[in-house]
């Protein structure tokens, strides 16, 4: 049988990522990853977690106590995800930028909406499906971390270019929201197409990115009053992250009754997160997070 050592390995050579390139993406040595390959060290718990969440493994497979690198439970929800149609809209999108033309991408994106298609049918059914399928082709070792950066980056310019934000909408009956990706989490797209798909929908939306700290989210909701937080994770290991912010904003909320949406990978990945976390709700995507909103608030 394997061991933690062996597996770690493998799977980095699986994604094709060097030591330094595993080392950068936890904010590690490269020396600390080359001694846990070598035996000469040995993870906490924590960091074994966080492991087995980046390699979409089960903790049994990583420890080398297991052939699967799923639990039972979890398999036959991984097979459908493997077998999930991408469209012909967003394989031809993913196409360009993997093919490093991505002024031809936002043309691509520009006359999908100029022939018809909103906002929320470009996100919903060009862009998130194919950012979905580089994720998958990345975790199968079939694109390497700087393509996987470079079509993020990408995307997230060709949005900005792409929507036309309508004007700020003022008065006493429009609903605010602060959106924020959470603690720690570097991935905002989800939550940039929340934002936008709010605002188009009549929302004052505060979107300040990630990576705020507890203090400063707690200023901003005293400061700006909103009637919903929306809090966006990617990665499962920055699920505590949200359950601790969400405890500090019932505390220091206690008698407003705001309501707090969570939603993105990491509550897809794992279906009882946001009711551990806290949270009034949660969403699959980012139509599906306006309609919450609106649910959560009691507005039609």
């Amino acid at each position: 049988m394997d061991d933690f050592a062996t597996r770690l390995r493998e799977l980095r050579k699986r994604r094709n990522l060097r030591q330094v390139d595993l080392a950068q993406e936890f904010g590690m040595a490269q020396t600390t990853i080359a001694n846990y390959e070598k035996k000469l060290r040995f993870p906490d718990e924590q960091t074994l977690g966080r492991f087995a969440d980046f390699f979409n493994v089960s903790l049994d497979y990583l420890m080398g106590r297991s052939r699967l690198e799923q639990d039972p439970g979890t398999l036959a929800l991984v097979a459908r995800a493997e077998e999930a149609p991408i469209t012909e809209a967003a394989r031809k999108y993913l196409d360009l930028l993997r093919a490093n033309r991505p002024a031809e991408a936002e043309a691509f994106a520009q006359e999908t909406v100029r022939t018809g298609a909103s906002i929320a049918d470009l996100y919903l059914h060009v862009i998130e499906p194919a950012l979905k399928e580089t994720g998958r082709l990345w975790e199968r070792g079939e694109l390497h971390v700087g393509e996987e950066h470079a079509i993020s980056l990408a995307t997230q310019r060709i949005m900005s270019r792409v929507f036309a934000p309508p004007p700020a909408p003022r008065g006493p009956d429009v609903p605010r929201c602060l959106l924020l990706a959470a603690p720690g989490e570097q991935h905002v797209i989800g939550a940039t197409m929340i934002c936008d798909l709010l605002r188009v929908d009549g929302w004052d939306v505060l979107f300040p990115g990630g990576n705020l700290g507890i203090r400063h989210v707690l200023q901003l909701v005293e400061e700006q009053g909103p009637r919903l937080v929306a809090i966006s994770a990617t990665m499962l290991e920055h699920g505590s992250a949200v359950a601790d912010l969400v405890v500090a904003i019932r505390v220091r909320d206690s008698r407003r009754g705001l309501r707090i949406l969570a939603g993105g990978q990491a509550f897809r990945s794992r279906a009882a997160l946001w009711q551990e976390a806290g949270a009034d709700a949660t969403a699959p995507n980012a139509v599906s997070a306006v309609e919450a909103a609106n649910r959560l608030i009691g507005r039609k």
